[in-house]
């Protein structure tokens, strides 16, 4: 199960402290999804940006 791999590696490595600021209108769609999916900002905003690195990179 590769998402369970993925998920246990994610949790055991270390936090760090990101500061940015985004669209008023950004922050209360991701906290209606976080809502609606049971998910943290935190795992959200971890995925998202992953996401967007992977199908970015060369």
């Amino acid at each position: 199960m590769p998402d369970e791999q993925a998920k246990e590696d994610a949790t055991s490595e270390e936090l760090v402290l990101v500061s940015a600021r985004v669209r008023k209108s950004t922050r209360r769609r991701a906290r209606v999804f976080c809502a609606e999916t049971d998910m943290s900002m935190q795992d959200l905003i971890d995925r998202a940006l992953n996401e967007y690195i992977d199908r970015h990179s060369s």
